[in-house]
Parts: C-alpha cells; sequence; structure tokens
C-alpha cells in the first residue's frame, strides 16, 4: 500500500512538471516573437540610417563635383590665400530622377593650400560639408593641382593673322592658342604633344595626338596678379632697379689722330647706361658638388657715360674698316682665349698648377709680352688643333686705330679674329676675362681707379709689372671697378692712350655688392676674396628669407651664364623687356635624367623677353679689300628656362629680317637645326616653354633669321614650377579625404583647417 501512495504522488508531481514547462515555453515563444519585431525595427532603422547616411555622401561629393567642375571650367573664379572662399550656402541637391533630396544641404569652400614654396605647384581644396537640423552629417574634402604656365612648351594669347609655323619646327611639348593655330607648307611642322586652341587648329603638319579646337580661352596673367612676387623678392633682398639713364652730354672719347668713343655706342645719340645680371654657381662648402643653396647671381651697371654697347657686344650694322678699327667694344672685348696646359712656362712668367684658360684683347696684341705669351701659353688654340705660331703673332701686332697705318692692320684683325668659335671670342664689359683691357695700374704696376693720369694695361712693361704679373685674363682675374682706355697700338709699353694725345682712363662700371648676411669663408681655390662680395645668394642657407623670386623694377635688364637652383626671375615694368646676350643655361643638361628638377629657371618680361641681336651670339661679318670675309660670334641662341612676356613676345631683337649678309659680303655658314635644316643666322636652342601675349616670327628664310629648335625640359612633365610661376587657372585632381565632421563643424573651424593646410598659425 505504502508503494501504491507512493505512486500516486509521484503522478501529482510530474503534471505540475508540465505547467512549469508550458510557461516557459509560451515565455520563449513570445520572448522570440519579441525579438523578431524588435530584429526588424532595427532593421527598418539600419536601412533607413544607412539610406541618409548615403544621401549626405551622396551630397558632399557632388558638391564636390560642382566646385571641381566650376574651377575646371571658369578660369575668372580665384579663391582666397587666406581663409576660404564660399561657393556654395545652405545648397539644395537633387538626386538622379531630379527630386530635391530632402532635408539635406550643403555648403561648399575652396582655397588656396599646400606649397607654400612655391615650387611644387599650387592646389585648391574644396571643402564640401552635408548637413541637416541636427548638424554637419559628413565632409569630403577634394585637392586638385593648379596647372602651371611652365606645363606648356609654346603658349600664345593672340595669333596674328599671316603667321605658321613651317617644315622643319618642332615643338615637343603641350601648346595653346587663345585665338587660332596656325600650320603650313608640306609635310610641315611636328607636334610631339598635343596642340589646342579656342579657336581652330588648321594647316598640314604631323601630330603625334588629335589637335583640339574650340576649347576655352585660358586668360594670360597681368602684372597685377603678379604683385606678390614683387614682395617675396624685397623680403630676400633680391630686388633691384636697373641703371637706364641716358647721359645729358655726349660720349667721352680719346683721341691719337683718330678719334675712339670710349662709350662704345654704334649710333649716333648720347650712351645710355645699363645693368647686367650673370648666373655664377659657387661651390661654397668647397665639397665638389654644386647644391642648391650654392646659385648666385651677381649685378654689374654701366657707369654714366657708357653705353649698353658694352655690356651687349654690340658692333657697327655695317662693319667698314674704319668702323670696326675704332670700335673700342672689338678692341677691347674682342680677342683670342687660349687653353693653357698646366705647368706652361713662359720665359720667367707665372707658372699655373692647373689646365686653364687666359684671354687676351684685340687691343693688347702690339705688347710683345702678349704675342710670347699667346705662342707659348696656347701651343694649339683651345679647340681644335690650329697650331699658334711665330709669324702668326707677328701678324696679331700690326694692330692700329691709324686710318692711314702703313702696316697691314686689316689683316691682324683678321689672323686674331679668324680662329673659329670658342677661340675667337668676345666678352661683355665688366668680365674677369677681360683684366688686360679693364684693370689699369700706374708705373709701379699697381692698380688704379684714378682719372686724368698716365696708366697702363695690367702686366704692361711701361707701367713695371714683372713677367710674374704677365699673363691673360681668367675667370678669377676679377676687377670690382673696372676701368676704360683706348691703346692705339702704335706703342709695344702698353701705355693707355697711345704715345701722344689724350691719355688718362675713365670708368667702366661697377659691381654691386650684396645687401644681405655675408657669406661664410669660401676657398681661395674656389673664389677670390676680392669677388665674395659681390655674390648674391638665390636659396638657403645663405640666404634664409628667399623664396626663389628676383625682381628687377624696371628695364630692359639684361641676363647671360649659367644657373643653379630654382629661381624666377620677374621683371615688373610692362614697357620694358629682359634681353638674352649671351647663353643662359643650367649648370647641368635638364634632359639628363640624372638632373631632373636640378634647376628650373622662370624668366618673366613686363613686355618682351628678346634674344639680343649682338655679337656674342648673332654672326658678324667684317670685310676688307683684297682679304676673305671673316665671321664673328656663335651663330645660335642657347637658352634653359620657361619664359613668359605679359605685353609682348618672346622673340628675336630687331626681328627675323635682319640680315646675315652684309653689303658685299657673303651669307654666314649655314648651321644644321634639328633634325636636318639649315639656317645661316643658326638655331633657337631653348629647352624650356615659350608663353607670350602675341607670337612673332624668328625667320623669313634660309639666309635671315633663327629658325626654332626648341625642346621640353622633363622637369615641365611634373607637378614642379619656377618657384610661384603663375597658373593658368585649370586644375586637376589630386588627393581626396574623408573628414571629421566634428572638426569642421562652423566657419571658424574651416578656416582654422584651411589655414592649417597652409601652415599658416590659427587666426
Amino acid at each position: 500500500m505504502s508503494f501504491h501512495r507512493h505512486f500516486r504522488t509521484f503522478a501529482r508531481g510530474r503534471r505540475g512538471s508540465a505547467l512549469i514547462l508550458v510557461l516557459i515555453m509560451t515565455l520563449s515563444l513570445a520572448g522570440l516573437a519579441m525579438s523578431a519585431i524588435y530584429l526588424s525595427s532595427s532593421a527598418g532603422l539600419l536601412s533607413r540610417y544607412y539610406d541618409r547616411e548615403r544621401n549626405y555622401r551622396y551630397a558632399a561629393e557632388a558638391a564636390l563635383a560642382l566646385g571641381k567642375s566650376r574651377m575646371q571650367q571658369d578660369t575668372s573664379f580665384h579663391p582666397l590665400d587666406s581663409g576660404a572662399t564660399t561657393m556654395m550656402s545652405a545648397a539644395s541637391l537633387k538626386d538622379a530622377s531630379g527630386a530635391t533630396i530632402p532635408r539635406v544641404l550643403v555648403n561648399l569652400y575652396a582655397g588656396y593650400t599646400g606649397d607654400t614654396v612655391g615650387i611644387y605647384g599650387k592646389f585648391v581644396t574644396l571643402l564640401a560639408q552635408a548637413y541637416d537640423s541636427g548638424g554637419t552629417r559628413m565632409v569630403r574634402r577634394l585637392d586638385l593641382s593648379a596647372e602651371s604656365f611652365s606645363r606648356f612648351a609654346m603658349f600664345t594669347n593672340t595669333w596674328p593673322g599671316g603667321l605658321s609655323y613651317g617644315t622643319g619646327e618642332f615643338i615637343a611639348g603641350r601648346a595653346h592658342s587663345n585665338q587660332g593655330w596656325a600650320s603650313s607648307s608640306s609635310p610641315g611642322p611636328t607636334y610631339l604633344d598635343t596642340v589646342s586652341a579656342s579657336g581652330t587648329v588648321s594647316g598640314t603638319a604631323i601630330y603625334k595626338y588629335p589637335p583640339k579646337s574650340g576649347v576655352p580661352v585660358i586668360p594670360m596673367p597681368t602684372i597685377a596678379k603678379l604683385a606678390s612676387l614683387t614682395g617675396y623678392a624685397l623680403g630676400a633682398n633680391l630686388q633691384f632697379t636697373p641703371v637706364t639713364a641716358t647721359s645729358a652730354v655726349a660720349a667721352p672719347t680719346q683721341t691719337n689722330a683718330t678719334t675712339v668713343n670710349l662709350s662704345g655706342k654704334v649710333v649716333a645719340g648720347n650712351p645710355t647706361v645699363g645693368t647686367r645680371v650673370s648666373f655664377k654657381p659657387v661651390d661654397v662648402n668647397n665639397n665638389g658638388t654644386l647644391e642648391p643653396g650654392e646659385g648666385m647671381m651677381m649685378i654689374f651697371d654701366l657707369a654714366l657715360g657708357m653705353d649698353t654697347a658694352s655690356i651687349r657686344v654690340d658692333l657697327a650694322a655695317t662693319p667698314t674698316t674704319t668702323a670696326v678699327k675704332s670700335s673700342i667694344v672689338l678692341s677691347n672685348q674682342c680677342g683670342l682665349l687660349m687653353g693653357v696646359p698646366a705647368g706652361t712656362v713662359v720665359a720667367g712668367g707665372p707658372t699655373f698648377a692647373s689646365a686653364h684658360n687666359e684671354f687676351f684683347p684685340i687691343a693688347r696684341f702690339r705688347e710683345p709680352w702678349v704675342r710670347k705669351r699667346v705662342i707659348a701659353a696656347g701651343v694649339v688654340t683651345r679647340f681644335g688643333s690650329t697650331v699658334i705660331t711665330g709669324p702668326d703673332t707677328i701678324m696679331m701686332g700690326k694692330t692700329t686705330y691709324y686710318k692711314n697705318d702703313s702696316l697691314t692692320s686689316d689683316s691682324a684683325y683678321k689672323r686674331i679674329l679668324t680662329y673659329g668659335i670658342g677661340n675667337s671670342v668676345c666678352y661683355p664689359a665688366g668680365s674677369p676675362l677681360l683684366m688686360l683691357a679693364e684693370r689699369n695700374t700706374d708705373a709701379a704696376c699697381t692698380v688704379t681707379q684714378a682719372t686724368g693720369v698716365v696708366v697702363y694695361g695690367w702686366g704692361s712693361t711701361g707701367g713695371g709689372c714683372p713677367t710674374t704679373k704677365q699673363y691673360g685674363g681668367m675667370d678669377t682675374t676679377f676687377t670690382a671697378r673696372p676701368m676704360r682706355c683706348a691703346w692705339f697700338g702704335i706703342g709695344t709699353t702698353g701705355k693707355c692712350g697711345g704715345s701722344s694725345g689724350t691719355v688718362g682712363q675713365v670708368a667702366l662700371g661697377t659691381w654691386r655688392t650684396w645687401a644681405g648676411a655675408a657669406l661664410p669663408a669660401i676657398a681661395a681655390s674656389v673664389i677670390q676674396a676680392v669677388q665674395v662680395p659681390y655674390l648674391w645668394p638665390l636659396w638657403m642657407p645663405y640666404n634664409m628669407n628667399s623664396k626663389g623670386v628676383v625682381n628687377a623694377t624696371t628695364g630692359p635688364v639684361y641676363l647671360s651664364d649659367t644657373l643653379r637652383g630654382n629661381i624666377t626671375f620677374y621683371e615688373s615694368d610692362s614697357t620694358q623687356n629682359i634681353s638674352i646676350i649671351a647663353p643662359l643655361v643650367y649648370d647641368s643638361l635638364p634632359t639628363s635624367p640624372a638632373a631632373l628638377c636640378r634647376n628650373f629657371l622662370g624668366i618673366i618680361a613686363g613686355k618682351h623677353v628678346l634674344a639680343a641681336n649682338n655679337a656674342l651670339q648673332r654672326p658678324r661679318t667684317f670685310w676688307w679689300t683684297g682679304l676673305p670675309t671673316i665671321w664673328i660670334g656663335t651663330p645660335n641662341f642657347f637658352l634653359h628656362a620657361v619664359t613668359m612676356a605679359l605685353n609682348g613676345t618672346v622673340g628675336i631683337e630687331d626681328g627675323y629680317n635682319y640680315p646675315t649678309t652684309s653689303p658685299g659680303g657673303p651669307q654666314s655658314p649655314s648651321i644644321t637645326c634639328f633634325p636636318s635644316y639649315t639656317q645661316s643666322g643658326g638655331c633657337i636652342n631653348q629647352i624650356g616653354g615659350v608663353i607670350e601675349q602675341y607670337i612673332s616670327p624668328t625667320y623669313l628664310d634660309a639666309t635671315n633669321g633663327y629658325r626654332e629648335n626648341r625642346s621640353v625640359d622633363p622637369c615641365q612633365l611634373t607637378n614642379q614650377r619656377p618657384p610661384f610661376f603663375p597658373a593658368t587657372g585649370r586644375y586637376l585632381d589630386n588627393k581626396y579625404y574623408e573628414i571629421d565632421p566634428t572638426l569642421v563643424a562652423t566657419p571658424t573651424q574651416v578656416a582654422v583647417f584651411f589655414n592649417s593646410l597652409r601652415g599658416k598659425a590659427v587666426p
């Protein structure tokens, strides 16, 4: 029985467990149902959240696209250099179906950012905010690279009628005209990059890429737009004003049976002074490497009463016998350059441990020591293998200014000037190589700048100079204040003014000293200490305030020689020109892969940038009765730079029609320009670009002017530019970012953000 009672008690316990189980299952099912409800609700909320986020993202990116479109199409729009320019404010956007996106508004800001040194291209940053009544939800940033004018191999704002590029001309880089573009002849010119025009691209040509007509105008920069460049130069002591005065009286002269104009002027009228800029790399730390900060320039000003013909090396357009022999420029600045081997001994004269060049001007060949030095020092001329013999120098010694000289003076000039390019040469006034014509002494061989007294040329026996001081002008023979006088060629003592008549010397000019912090001590093996104060450092660390901009406040100004570094040279007078008077090149060939962007020069003139029509780079013919025609000058133009003429042209002085023939004389020897076309005037060998207000012709036919042989500096194909060289107003994508909305939620935060991108202090 007890068993039975136990069984019944057990049965009642099972019915209670079932009830509990049912309750648990019911609650579980209810929980699952509630979870499903909640999950379904959360999924809906999440879906709506992502829809809203997509709308914000779409709105911000659409705003960036609209801003980019305006930046690319509206080249007249320019953001602020400080703060940010508002391009859109509280703007609504439409979706793909044209419906307004609800409850989403956008702000769009733009500002120049990034490149504070002005070299690596300017950037425009677009910042788009998408927001609603609850605050800023999404922020996107797009950086656009500003296209620099230095990108172009050829750019012209206007295209005069009747002009065209012809067969044998090459443009290796990007080309554009804000009017039409014309080619002619067959097969026509060759274009190795895109050619575009706001008008029509017409004519026969060889195109690597299809040309583009009807493209938007790209506005030329103006002097007003470039105002910041003058401030950059001023802050670094790299702004200067060239001398430009015209003398109130006629040029000084010296007379000794014939009268010599000491100013060098070759046409009627009073002389006008001018300023020359010579670029010069100097290994300041003497480590054998020219670093970017070791690029220098030097500035030479003519003295009042001298004429720009002296720094340009201008000679008479019609050089008759009398005009040639009475030219102080030809006599004092042209002559023979000798390559002197190391250890050369000249009858007790100086011996130099290393090979070097020495220059001897025509005016000093009457002196026996000069002729002796030429024979022994050169052995052969600097280039080629022509031996300088005793009979050669005897003939050279017969130079004279006398019109009725019984000696064969015509042959003397011809003998000195016909040893070929690189041997028979000329130099601009102030050049260290002109020591024998510009550094004079008293009778005790002491250098003097005194006027109205008897002086002698450096090294002369009449001036008491020992044989140890009898050598030619070299790169190291720098004279801070060059003087000028005429050696009439009738004596052998080296007396200024000849053996009778007017004697003495006049000031030729001065080199300007650098007004900034003094350079550190430089080894004498690198440069003479006397020259150091006249070096103008172009970049850090020797010019800590430099932004790479040099400014000439007016002009004309004359440039030449060798550049190291990244520099923009800006002449800011809209009526004045920059003239290239002699080769202006980089210290390394810019097309060499190892020299990519090692140097980059931008030249901006208020009016024209011109290749000077002078004896340094434009052939000149001289002829005398019974003697063959001779030529002087290097018949080519060499330039490494991107050039810009704001209100004029990048061309050649006197136009293409300056003849390379003279009355009664033959045309100059033909020069082969790339690849096989000849030109008697020579070739424009420019590596860089041309940007000009209007295009101008450089040659008419094979006997006139220069044929263009321009090529592109590979640095032009990068985003780098000469410092602060102007931009075109067109932009390309560079970088894209998402920004934390909490950092740029207010206008103040936006201003702070843009200033931080410029490296500026927070306002």
